[in-house]
């Protein structure tokens, strides 16, 4: 599946004991996708959520 990058927001991330994850969303659409990264997938979701700012 490919995302257009432009208009994306994504929610504050949810740490949790053995995962984390936030959600991507875009404007135009009411449903947001859920990205759940594992412990040894922080420096992955780090990079992503740097590029997406936070919906406000």
């Amino acid at each position: 599946m490919t995302i257009p990058r432009a208009g994306l927001v994504r929610t504050e991330v949810r740490e949790r004991l053995l995962n984390s994850s936030f959600v991507v969303s875009s404007p135009e659409n009411e449903q947001g996708l859920r990205i759940i990264f594992p412990l040894v997938g922080r420096e992955d979701r780090n990079a992503i959520a740097a590029v997406l700012p936070v919906a406000g």
